[in-house]
C-alpha cells in the first residue's frame, strides 16, 4: 500500500509540475504581445486544414526565423499574406526572388507569390493536437482549470497535512 501512495505521490506531483509550466509558458507568451517562443522558435497553432494531412488542423507547428536564402523547394514556410493574415504552406518553386506556394490540400497555388519581407520563418517541426489544449488554456475557463484547480489542490492538500500533523501531536504518546 505504501508503494500505491508513493507512486500516486509522484504522479500528482509530476503532473503538477507539468501543468504549471505550460501554464508558465503560455503566460510568458501573453507578455511577449501573443508571441509564445521555444528555443528559438515561434510556436503557432493550426486554425486551418489547408496543409492536411502533413498536419491538421489543431496543431501546433514551430517556426524558425530563417534567411530568405535558407529556403528551398519544398519547405514549408510561414508568412504574412496580403491581407497580413499568417499562413503556413508549402514552397512549390522560387521565381524572380518571390516564393510560389500552395497548401497540401489546396487544389490551386496561392494568388500572390510571397515576397522576402512577408516571411515569417520556415516549420521546424509539428505536433498534432496540441493546438487544441492550447488554445483552450489560453482562455478565460482553461486558465481557471489549469491555473485554479491545481492552485486550489495544493491549498487544500497542505492544510490537510496540517491538520493531520497537528492531530497526531495531540495523541498521547505510548
Amino acid at each position: 500500500m505504501a508503494i500505491v501512495k508513493k507512486v500516486a505521490s509522484f504522479a500528482t506531483t509530476l503532473l503538477l509540475i507539468l501543468v504549471i509550466a505550460l501554464c508558465v509558458f503560455l503566460f510568458i507568451g501573453k507578455m511577449n504581445g501573443g508571441k509564445t517562443n521555444l528555443f528559438g522558435s515561434e510556436i503557432m497553432v493550426v486554425l486551418s486544414g489547408s496543409m492536411s494531412p502533413t498536419f491538421n488542423t489543431g496543431s501546433i507547428v514551430a517556426v524558425k526565423p530563417v534567411t530568405f536564402e535558407e529556403i528551398k523547394q519544398g519547405d514549408i514556410i510561414t508568412f504574412k499574406d496580403v491581407d497580413e493574415r499568417t499562413v503556413t504552406h508549402r514552397v512549390l518553386e522560387i521565381n524572380n526572388g518571390e516564393l510560389i506556394t500552395k497548401g497540401d490540400a489546396n487544389d490551386g497555388k496561392d494568388s500572390t507569390p510571397v515576397s522576402k519581407d512577408r516571411v515569417v520563418g520556415k516549420v521546424q517541426y509539428w505536433v498534432p493536437l496540441i493546438g487544441y489544449l492550447v488554445e483552450f488554456i489560453k482562455s478565460k475557463v482553461g486558465m481557471l482549470v489549469f491555473l485554479g484547480v491545481p492552485g486550489l489542490y495544493l491549498i487544500v492538500s497542505q492544510i490537510y497535512k496540517l491538520f493531520k500533523m497537528f492531530k497526531e501531536e495531540e495523541a498521547p504518546a505510548n
